[in-house]
């Protein structure tokens, strides 16, 4: 099964999208502006969007308890490759081949075994960032992707709408 198709089957189930970054950081405020962008487009019933800026464990215990299905985590990662570069899957799965490349590594271990020990799908979409230094707002390479990404979670959220049928 390709990532799209994974990602329009984890959307089929209630889900919780988690923004994790730092506005203040660069590029590493990636994931915050895609949920964002996506809290203004999307209200959905079965999805929840949190911006949980750089301290995602002050939130796990809540999203453990509650009743989605499926975690999405949007952050930055830094990897050896292009940046802008899109990653996704499951992320006990970056984890334990050691491609633990988020900008918050320790946060995310332990928040993705609490989230599966409460049943949640914990997947990871992650963007290669250029830089993390200080400052404020996204590179224009990074910047650039976003709108892109944020279409391409909507379209993934959308694709499951029931579509209306009034009867007479």
């Amino acid at each position: 099964m390709s990532w799209l198709q994974t990602m329009y089957t984890m959307f089929k189930d209630t889900t919780c999208i988690v923004g994790v970054g730092n506005y203040y950081r660069s590029d590493d405020a990636v994931g915050l502006y895609i949920v964002d962008a996506l809290s203004a487009k999307v209200v959905q019933p079965h999805v929840v969007i949190i911006n949980v800026e750089d301290v995602i464990e002050s939130y796990v215990f809540a999203i453990a308890e509650s009743n989605c299905k499926n975690v999405l985590i949007i952050d930055a990662i830094e990897a050896d490759a292009e940046e802008g570069t899109v990653v996704f899957g499951k992320l006990s799965n970056f984890v334990e081949t050691g491609l633990d490349v988020s900008t918050h590594k320790l946060a995310l271990r332990m928040s993705c075994k609490i989230l599966e020990a409460s049943g949640k799908d914990v997947y990871m979409l992650g963007i290669v960032i250029k830089h993390n230094d200080f400052g404020k707002g996204l590179s224009p390479i990074i910047q650039n992707n976003v709108d892109s990404i944020v279409s391409m979670v909507q379209s993934s959220i959308m694709s499951n709408q029931k579509e209306c049928v009034y009867e007479h």
